[in-house]
C-alpha cells in the first residue's frame, strides 16, 4: 500500500516537472538554447542579440501563445492569444493580444520547400536564362520558387542576398511581360501568386530587420507592382468582362468601364468605387489592386488602399514605363461600409489619402483636398463626395483614414515597416 501510494507521488512530481512543447519563454535562453528543440524556443521564438518572442503573427507553435482553462502557460502566451479557428491556406496560428483576431495584413501564406530560387524545377534551365516570349519559358519561369530565399525566420539571408535574389526573379516576369500577357494557355493565378509570395517575403524579412531597409523596399516594391500591372493587363486578356480575386493582404480586379463601377472587399469592410458620372470616348478599363495599409506599418486606416489604374482600349497592352493610364478618369465617387460592430465612425473624421505610388513611406501620403463624407450610420456606410481631381499617368492609390497617428503609437511590427527604430519598448 505504502508503495502504491510513493508511485502515485513519484507520478505526480514528475509530471509536475516536466517542460511541455512551447512552454518555455524566450526571454532568458542563451544563444545555443534559443530555438534548440520545440520545447526550446523552435516556432517562437528567434535570436536577435538576445532570445526574444517572434512577432504573433509569425509564430507556428500555438502552445506557446495558450494560456487558462488548465492549459499549460505558453512561452508568448503574455503578447499572443491563439486564434480560434484555423485555416489551411495559412500558416497563422496566433495573434496580437489587442486584436483578437487573424490580421489580414499578416498573413502567411504555407511555404512550399521544392525548386530552386535561380533556376527551373529542371534544375539545369537558369532564371536568367529565360529571355525568348515563349510559353515554354514562362511556365519555366513559374517552377522558379521565391519561398526558397527565406525558407524559416531563425536563418535569414543577408540584405543584399534578399534583395538580389528576390529582385532577379521580379525583373525575369518583367522580361517576359509580352508572354505573360498573351500566351493563351496561362492563367492569371501563377502571377498573382508570385506577387503575394513576394510582398510575403518582404513584409516578414524587414519586420527581422534591427535597421532601416526603406530603400531596399522600395525598389523590391516597385518590381513586385510591376508585376502586379502584367496580372491585371493578363486579366483582361484571359477573362475581359470581368475578373476579381481576393488573397487577404493583396487582390486583384479588372471590370469595363462600362461597367460603372466596382467594390472591394477588405477584412470587414469594403470600399465602392463609382465612375458613373465619367463621360469617356473610348472604352476601356478600370484595373485595380489593393493591400490593406498596416502592411506597410500604417495604422488607423478604415480601407484597405484602392490602386486604381484606368486604361482606354478594348485590349491594353502593358507598357513598361508604367505611365499610360487615363488621367480623364473623373469624376468618382466613394462609398465605404463596414461590418465590425466594435467600431465607431464620425464622418466629420474621415478623410481621403493618397498613397504614395513609388514607395511605402509614410512621410509620402497626402489628403486629397476637398472630399468629406456622409455617413448613414445605421446602414454602416459612408459616402464622400464627387472627387475631381486628375488622376496621374500613373494612376491613384486612395484608403480613407480618421488620420495617420504618431511614431509613438506603433507597435514593434508597425515600427520596423516604416523604416523605424524600435527601442526595444518604443517606436521612434
Amino acid at each position: 500500500m505504502i508503495l502504491s501510494i510513493l508511485l502515485i507521488v513519484n507520478l505526480i512530481t514528475s509530471s509536475a516537472a516536466q517542460t511541455y512543447v512551447g512552454e518555455t519563454p524566450c526571454t532568458g535562453l542563451s544563444s545555443g538554447s534559443c530555438t534548440a528543440s520545440a520545447i526550446s524556443g523552435i516556432g517562437y521564438c528567434y535570436w536577435e542579440s538576445t532570445c526574444q518572442t517572434l512577432p504573433c503573427y509569425m509564430i507556428d507553435e500555438v502552445a506557446a501563445c495558450r494560456a487558462g482553462s488548465g492549459l499549460i502557460t505558453g512561452g508568448a502566451s503574455t503578447l499572443c492569444d491563439s486564434l480560434e479557428t484555423f485555416s489551411l491556406q495559412y500558416d497563422n496560428v496566433c495573434c496580437e493580444k489587442t486584436e483578437g483576431k487573424l490580421n489580414y495584413a499578416f498573413v502567411r501564406f504555407v511555404k512550399t520547400t521544392d525548386g530552386y530560387v535561380d533556376k527551373a524545377s529542371d534544375g539545369t534551365t537558369t532564371l536568367t536564362s529565360l529571355t525568348s516570349q515563349t510559353s515554354a519559358n514562362i511556365f519555366q519561369l513559374y517552377t522558379v520558387n521565391p519561398w526558397k530565399i527565406m525558407p524559416s525566420f531563425t536563418t535569414l539571408p543577408t540584405v543584399a542576398n534578399f534583395q538580389s535574389q528576390l529582385g532577379a526573379i521580379l525583373n525575369q516576369y518583367k522580361t517576359l511581360a509580352t508572354a505573360l500577357q498573351d500566351q493563351p494557355d496561362s492563367h492569371p493565378f501563377y502571377l498573382e501568386r508570385t506577387v503575394y509570395q513576394s510582398l510575403q517575403l518582404l513584409r516578414d524579412f524587414i519586420v527581422l530587420q534591427t535597421t532601416s531597409q526603406n530603400t531596399m523596399r522600395d525598389n523590391i516594391l516597385q518590381q513586385i507592382w510591376s508585376v502586379a500591372l502584367i496580372a491585371l493587363f493578363r486579366m483582361t486578356k484571359f477573362q475581359p468582362n470581368y475578373y476579381q480575386t481576393n488573397y487577404y493582404f493583396i487582390n486583384f480586379a479588372i471590370i469595363p468601364y462600362s461597367r460603372n463601377s466596382i467594390i472591394i472587399n477588405g477584412q470587414q469592410h469594403s470600399t465602392k468605387i463609382d465612375w458613373s458620372s465619367y463621360a469617356y470616348s473610348s472604352n476601356g478599363y478600370l484595373m485595380v489592386y489593393s493591400f490593406p495599409p498596416e502592411m506597410f506599418g500604417i495604422k488607423n486606416a478604415y480601407s484597405d488602399v484602392i490602386c486604381l489604374r484606368p486604361i482606354i482600349g478594348s485590349s491594353p497592352v502593358y507598357n513598361a514605363a508604367e505611365n499610360t493610364f487615363d488621367t480623364g478618369f473623373k469624376p468618382l465617387t466613394i462609398t465605404w461600409s463596414w461590418t465590425d460592430t466594435s467600431l465607431t465612425v464620425v464622418a466629420a473624421n474621415l478623410k481621403l489619402y493618397k498613397f504614395p505610388i513609388n514607395n511605402a513611406l509614410e512621410s509620402g501620403i497626402t489628403q486629397e483636398a476637398g472630399v468629406t463624407f456622409t455617413c448613414n450610420l445605421g446602414g454602416k456606410y459612408c459616402v464622400s463626395t464627387t472627387i475631381t481631381a486628375t488622376p496621374a499617368n500613373t494612376g491613384v492609390n486612395y484608403f480613407i483614414s480618421a488620420g495617420l497617428g504618431v511614431a509613438a503609437d506603433k507597435n514593434k511590427v508597425q515600427c520596423r515597416l516604416q523604416g523605424r527604430t524600435w527601442s526595444g519598448s518604443s517606436c521612434s
